[in-house]
């Protein structure tokens, strides 16, 4: 086991050959570079210290320095391809395949292994490490960033050690490395709602309540039912209930897992003081009948016009 010193290049190419760059944009997007290096060690199992030389011309060239990174077959077997997992998430879209087989293919040449289960247990374990989610998103603030100062006109990225390939992503790319959170919007017009505590005057206040046995926070957007019950027109006890529109608008983060969740009441048809008890109709909740009545002995009566032909 034994300690050293791997250096990597960062480099921002810049419009009219410029060596000069907004610090404030540099500093802000390297934090989260830096972020991800880091995260990189963790994940290998290794604490980096991480340095930065004197910038270079030719654009903006920064070269980090990073050591106190243990080289061990066993704990931390992809060791040795730190630089090249620090590309790997860096320019992804432009070059993951050739990498990953490179990165993998080392590896298990290192670690000699005896029988093809353990090298395809191994394998599994590179690739849960090549695809960390908050390694990406790190990446992807990043690339946020310098997408936004429109100076920078493609980053390449080197292992020095190696006198290895430069790695290079265009502008045009730097969005594929923008995650962005996803919201699916659904509705349930028969929604029955038990009130735990209901708004009572004025003000953009959320009710809350309980809905499929699941406590929720919601806003009311049925503005003549919320009028109705701030003049007191309507009680709420325990056990009171609502039949109404909801609306549920649920956020997913980059990566597919839900985030969060928002719930809307559009519209209140009726109240109803126990579970069992009756349902009261509103005028909203009266229409909303008749037109199910309409619909349904209208479609009867067509059915029975076309059996008849």
């Amino acid at each position: 086991m034994n300690n050293f010193t791997q250096k990597f290049e960062l480099h921002y190419y810049l419009k009219d050959n410029s060596h000069a760059m907004n610090a404030f944009v540099r500093n802000k997007a390297e934090k989260d570079f830096l972020e991800a290096v880091k995260r990189i060690g963790e994940l290998l199992n290794s604490e980096l210290k991480i340095e930065t030389e004197a910038y270079q011309e030719g654009g903006l060239i920064e070269t980090l320095a990073f050591s106190g990174f243990v080289i061990d077959r066993v704990l931390n077997y992809l060791s040795p391809a730190l630089n090249d997992t620090i590309t790997h998430y860096a320019t992804r879209d432009t070059q993951a395949e050739a990498l990953d087989k490179k990165i993998k293919e080392a590896t298990l040449k290192n670690l000699e292994l005896d029988n093809q289960q353990k090298e395809l247990e191994i394998e599994e374990q590179i690739d849960k490490k090549l695809n960390d989610k908050l390694v990406q998103k790190y990446i992807s603030n990043f690339y946020k960033k310098i997408d936004s100062y429109e100076k920078v006109e493609k980053i390449g990225y080197k292992s020095v050690e190696k006198n290895g390939i430069e790695y290079i992503v265009e502008r045009k790319d730097f969005k594929n490395f923008i995650l962005h959170d996803d919201t699916t919007i659904s509705e349930d017009d028969d929604a029955m709602i038990e009130i735990i505590s209901p708004v009572l005057k004025e003000g953009k206040y959320n009710w809350r309540g309980r809905y499929k046995n699941d406590k929720i926070d919601f806003s009311m957007a049925d503005s003549k039912f919320k009028q109705e019950v701030i003049e007191g027109k309507h009680k709420f006890s325990n056990g009171s209930l609502i039949n109404c529109h909801l609306e549920i608008k649920v956020t997913f983060d980059e990566f597919g897992d839900e985030k969060g969740r928002a719930y809307r009441v559009l519209q209140v048809f009726g109240t109803q003081e126990l579970e069992l008890g009756e349902l009261k109709l509103l005028e909203a909740g009266r229409k909303k009948q008749r037109k199910q009545w309409e619909s349904q002995h209208y479609k009867s009566l067509f059915d029975d016009t076309e059996s008849t032909k």
